[in-house]
């Protein structure tokens, strides 16, 4: 199991739903950007994943302190650095794990600092 598929189980038995598996994958699908087994990152949550995991696990948002653009790059490497699901939204990033949060907040919300700090760190590991 990976922690997508978990997520995903874990608000269709709150929901009181049950599903087979070609419909786990189904939804899957449609509540994550990449539907890929990874150890590490890859939980971004589409529009209509975040409605739905945001009713049943708690979240906190990160407002942008300025306008921001982001691009492909950027959020590969959130995709890649955030370790727990999170939803982009054009006035800020939502996560659903406190420690991310305040990660994110340190750095008054600039995404790309964080993005640029994290990939820099593991450069020097």
């Amino acid at each position: 199991m990976n922690q997508k598929t978990d997520i995903t189980k874990y608000v269709i038995a709150q929901r009181g739903l049950s599903m087979n598996d070609k419909q786990l994958r189904a939804l899957i699908a449609t509540w994550w950007f990449s539907t890929r087994k990874k150890e590490n990152g890859g939980l971004r949550l589409t529009d209509q994943g975040f409605d739905c995991v945001s009713e049943y696990i708690k979240f906190h948002r990160v407002s942008f302190q300025e306008e921001f653009h982001y691009n492909n790059q950027l959020v590969i490497w959130l995709d890649r650095f955030i370790n727990c699901p999170w939803y982009l939204a054009n006035n800020g990033i939502y996560v659903f794990d406190e420690k991310m949060a305040v990660q994110l907040v340190l750095f008054n919300g600039n995404i790309e600092k964080f993005s640029v700090a994290k990939a820099k760190s593991l450069k020097s590991t």
